[in-house]
């Protein structure tokens, strides 16, 4: 087979056309600082890349979603502490006013204390975190309590709708407490519910009362009405305390699986910078030298001896 100068100058200009691109390559990797330009380059490794940032753009709103949750029910712990106290000093006026050393014009003033105790808890049950209402429901922009009225108004107008948030794959968890349900409970909405807004409505009356029926319920039924409200309210407080623990698992878990797939979408995709370096030094070396050879292959022209 005849070899001609035409079939020659192809060749290495050939040659020198994949020395470029293996230059080009090599430079476009060290800019980018990732060995995945295009899916063509590694399908298996694209279709990796792609699911795991998914994965991570998962974890992000997980992470909010557990953030904020955290958020939620710090602040419903700390107001459950708050009506903890209140009725903690509800059952200290009930047992000083159930006394038959207590005269009309003390439970009288008992009676007014327990009205402010009433006020303050419809109050706490109007906490809201993050401009919407904890106590609501899913009645998030609505107080649960009118506070303002005159006579007081204690229903409640929240619903009994749960507030969930996914921390997880399939995994979501109530943050919200319910204290329009249960037996009694927790809050309820006077009315003879037995809530602790009811409990203190009915301490109230059977002060002002006088009666030795107003007396005896001040000490019996009004009395177990109360600890059944403590003990409610512990086992509320119980269940947001499990709700924490079980937060911090969950963020515990999603930061261990946003470290892995961090590290997979940078094994798949990014560079090892001192093999960059010595790919692009290499490509630019035989890419020279593919210029020096060229140069001694392709003769001179007629125009060159001309000159």
């Amino acid at each position: 087979m005849r070899i001609t100068q035409n079939m020659l100058n192809d060749r290495v200009l050939s040659d020198l056309t994949r020395a470029m691109n293996r230059v080009d390559r090599a430079t476009q990797e060290m800019s980018t600082q990732r060995k995945l330009l295009r899916p063509s380059d590694d399908p298996v490794g694209a279709q990796r890349a792609v699911l795991t940032r998914a994965q991570l753009q998962a974890n992000e709103q997980y992470r909010a979603n557990i953030s904020q949750a955290r958020g939620w029910m710090e602040t419903t712990s700390s107001t459950l502490s708050e009506i903890t106290n209140l009725l903690h000093r509800a059952n200290e006026l009930l047992v000083e006013g159930a006394t038959d050393s207590a005269g009309h014009e003390a439970r009288l003033n008992i009676a007014a204390e327990i009205d402010q105790i009433v006020a303050a808890v419809k109050h706490a049950g109007n906490t809201s975190y993050g401009g919407v209402y904890l106590f609501g429901g899913t009645k998030t922009t609505t107080p649960p309590y009118d506070t303002t009225s005159e006579p007081a108004v204690d229903a409640y107008f929240g619903d009994n709708g749960i507030v969930a948030r996914e921390i997880g794959p399939g995994v979501s968890v109530q943050i919200n407490a319910l204290v329009n349900v249960g037996t009694p409970p927790l809050l309820g909405g006077g009315g003879g519910d037995g809530g602790l807004i009811d409990t203190l409505r009915n301490i109230s009356a059977h002060l002002r009362g006088g009666t030795a029926a107003d007396a005896e319920a001040l000490r019996t039924t009004d009395l177990r009405a109360l600890q059944a409200n403590l003990t409610r309210i512990n086992e509320v407080q119980a269940q947001v305390g499990a709700t924490l623990n079980r937060l911090d698992a969950a963020e515990d878990r999603v930061e261990t699986t946003h470290e892995a797939a961090t590290r997979l979408l940078s094994d798949t995709e990014d560079i090892d910078a001192a093999t960059a370096i010595l790919q692009l030094t290499t490509a630019q070396t035989v890419y020279e030298a593919a210029l020096k050879t060229g140069a001694s292959i392709i003769q001179p022209s007629l125009l060159d001896f001309l000159r």
